[in-house]
C-alpha cells in the first residue's frame, strides 16, 4: 500500500513540473483570461475571433516552441514538428471561440486552470 502512495506522490510531482504542461497551462489560462474579458466586456463573436486569434501571444510562442522542440526529439522532421505545433495551437484557439460564443449571451465564465 505504501508503495502505491509512493508511486501516486511521485507521479503528481513529476506532472506539476513537467515545462511542456505548465506551458500549455500558461497559455490556455490566458486565452481563459480573454474569453472572460470577452464576456464581461460582451464583445461580439467576430471580434473575439480577431481577438482570440491574436491573443497571448508570449504564451503561444513559449508553448509552440516547447511543442516543435518535443516533436523533434521524437524524431519528427521540423516540418511535420511544426505543422503539428500549429494544429495544437489553432485547436486551442478554436476551443476558446467556441466557449466564447456559447458563453456570450449567458455571461458564463470559464474557470481557470490551477
Amino acid at each position: 500500500m505504501m508503495t502505491l502512495v509512493a508511486a501516486l506522490m511521485l507521479s503528481m510531482a513529476a506532472q506539476k513540473a513537467d515545462p511542456m504542461n505548465n506551458a500549455r497551462k500558461a497559455y490556455n489560462n490566458c486565452m481563459i483570461e480573454t474569453h472572460n474579458k470577452g464576456v464581461t466586456d460582451k464583445v461580439t463573436p467576430s471580434d473575439f475571433l480577431k481577438t482570440a486569434e491574436s491573443a497571448c501571444t508570449t504564451e503561444r510562442t513559449i508553448y509552440h516552441d516547447m511543442m516543435v522542440k518535443a516533436e523533434r526529439g521524437y524524431g519528427s522532421s521540423a516540418k511535420d514538428a511544426e505543422q503539428f505545433a500549429k494544429e495544437e495551437v489553432q485547436m486551442m484557439i478554436d476551443g476558446i471561440v467556441s466557449s466564447f460564443n456559447e458563453n456570450a449571451e449567458t455571461g458564463a465564465k470559464l474557470t481557470p486552470e490551477k
